[in-house]
């Protein structure tokens, strides 16, 4: 891990929804509070039951944040990619990191500390405000990761699991949305509750059933047109 200062600091942040609102006055205010750190693939940045002190803002990569189940299974409550925070919880109530946050792939993280967190958002409204409507996502989030793994069957989980990154990481192709995020079968397997058998052989069904595709290449799931004819029924 390197700790380095970078150029184009202000305009990757500027693509934050956190301080998308900022002018460049109130921006050049904060990019001088900020340092940016570099984590390998598989680095742990949080440890769960740690004490946190930084609010980290993804410049660059993929972080998984999990928690193990008392056998040993991991379960990922959630991903987080470019434009994506996390750390925020543990400041703003001092308790302990309530997960493990590591990276999936090399990744840049812009971090705050505590004492600049509060500086900015009792000083700047609009990060505030997008800090609260952050957190509504979540709990929204939070909440329909319940009812998903509620479901009986494995069709049902990889449905509303789909249905989930289709409304953050969907992008319009030729062939209909186009899911712009890599998942490995053991990532969607984590999510779901799921054996990665089990999602590799539903994943196999609902190619046949021409509800997804696998782009070549890249292995990014495709919603066809089809996919959007799937009923989930608890």
């Amino acid at each position: 891990m390197a700790i380095y200062k970078v150029l184009g600091l202000f305009d990757e942040l500027r693509k934050m929804q956190m301080f998308s609102a900022l002018s460049d006055e109130e921006m050049g205010d904060i990019v001088g509070k900020i340092v940016v750190k570099y984590y390998r693939k598989d680095d742990v940045i949080l440890w769960e039951g740690d004490t946190n002190s930084y609010m980290y803002l993804i410049m660059s990569g993929r972080v998984k944040v999990v928690q193990m189940t008392e056998d040993g299974k991991e379960i990922i409550s959630a991903i987080h990619a470019v434009g994506d925070s996390f750390g925020e919880l543990s400041l703003l109530d001092c308790k302990t990191s309530p997960a493990e946050v590591v990276a999936i792939e090399d990744t840049s993280a812009a971090i705050i500390s505590r004492e600049d967190f509060f500086s900015i958002i009792y000083s700047q409204k609009k990060v505030l405000d997008n800090l609260i409507q952050m957190f509504c996502m979540r709990l929204r989030d939070s909440c329909e990761r319940v009812q998903m793994v509620n479901f009986k069957n494995s069709e049902q989980r990889l449905t509303m699991l789909f249905q989930k990154f289709s409304a953050s990481h969907g992008e319009p192709v030729t062939e209909g949305t186009l899911l712009n995020i890599r998942l490995t079968h053991q990532i969607m397997a984590s999510m779901t509750g799921l054996s990665r058998e089990t999602v590799t052989r539903t994943i196999d069904a609902l190619r046949k059933e021409k509800s997804i595709q696998i782009r070549k290449g890249d292995r990014k799931v495709i919603l066809l047109p089809d996919f959007l004819k799937l009923r989930l029924v608890a």
